[in-house]
């Protein structure tokens, strides 16, 4: 299936999707929930409106055939999204984006024609904040702040690039989708959560900007770079600092500071973040329960792995199990 849209304002894209697919709608006020008919898929899509020219997207949709858009961006749109499921492709410009689970990604165009493609069978769980540089200038405490924002046009204008993965910021998501206030009190609680992960967002951001000023030149950097690709490959049997330092041809000292100082975490944090989030995938797509998930990720002993989790997330891994079904119970 293609469709063809022009986002002449901040709502459209919404709107038009909704009437091309032919969807059956339920409006409360600021709150739209669209379900998709049986031919083109299954699944929802819940678009909350927070102002004029600001809305909260949440889908959650499994396409019966791939679905492909030729979007128009004709108004200016700054994006933050976070996928916790999905397969997406898209084109512009001569540029290109691959999107999978766990993935975080900024944009903001102007006048952009985008080339969009989900793949047919893959969930597509997602959650987006589309807002107006307007709409994001508002949640500027002062004019350095406002400059702080202009920065981030700036720097990711024309591009989707991609954020990384905080713990902190999957915890704002996943609180997200399993908002339990209804009417006002939702509504508020949703522009919260938003506010708090364009903050969670600034953080990464300004971290990344500082990375040059260290003590590492560019052969480190690549070097730790090949470290980081190592620790993910093998988080289920992590390398010691030992091996991992030998491998990549750093001493441990450089490489246990250069990690901190290039990734933000030490080579121990990043295990755990690759075992929890891939935790999360098993229990979220896979449907593993607990005791499954831990042995899948590495975890011989439950404790531990229940321990990671909660630290991590907030919250035991059978509490998140009974807040999946809770929400999936919903969504029937």
């Amino acid at each position: 299936m293609t469709l063809d849209i022009v986002n002449s304002e901040v709502h459209s894209l919404f709107d038009q999707f909704t009437d091309l697919i032919q969807g059956q709608s339920r409006l409360r006020t600021w709150e739209q929930h669209i379900t998709i008919p049986h031919g083109v898929g299954q699944g929802s899509i819940l678009r909350t409106r927070i102002r004029p020219d600001m809305e909260i997207v949440i889908t959650d949709v499994t396409y019966a055939q791939d679905m492909k858009l030729r979007i128009q961006e004709a108004c200016p749109l700054f994006e933050l999204s976070y996928c916790l499921s999905g397969d997406v492709y898209c084109e512009w410009g001569g540029k290109e984006s691959y999107t999978s689970h766990w993935t975080g990604n900024v944009l903001f165009f102007e006048d952009e024609l985008v080339y969009e493609e989900k793949k047919a069978g893959v969930r597509n769980h997602m959650v987006e904040i589309r807002l107006s540089p307007k709409e994001l200038f508002h949640y500027a405490a002062d004019f350095t702040e406002k400059q702080r924002m202009e920065s981030w046009l700036q720097r990711h204008k024309g591009n989707i690039d991609k954020y990384p993965n905080t713990p902190e910021i999957h915890r704002c998501v996943s609180d997200m989708l399993n908002c339990t206030y209804d009417g006002a009190m939702k509504r508020l609680y949703m522009e919260s959560k938003a506010m708090e992960l364009i903050a969670l967002f600034g953080e990464v951001e300004g971290y990344e900007a500082e990375i040059g000023k260290t003590f590492l030149n560019r052969d480190d950097l690549a070097k730790l770079d090949q470290a980081r690709e190592l620790v993910i490959r093998h988080f289920e049997q992590p390398l010691s600092i030992r091996e991992l330092a030998r491998k990549v041809g750093l001493n441990e000292f450089k490489l246990k500071k250069g990690f901190r100082e290039r990734f933000g975490m030490t080579v121990f944090e990043l295990v755990r973040k690759q075992r929890m989030e891939k935790a999360l995938y098993c229990m979220e797509v896979r449907r593993m329960n607990v005791g499954e998930t831990a042995v899948s990720v590495g975890y011989s002993n439950f404790s531990n792995f229940a321990a990671a989790f909660h630290k991590m997330y907030g919250y035991n891994p059978s509490e998140y199990l009974k807040m999946l079904s809770h929400r999936d119970a919903e969504t029937e």
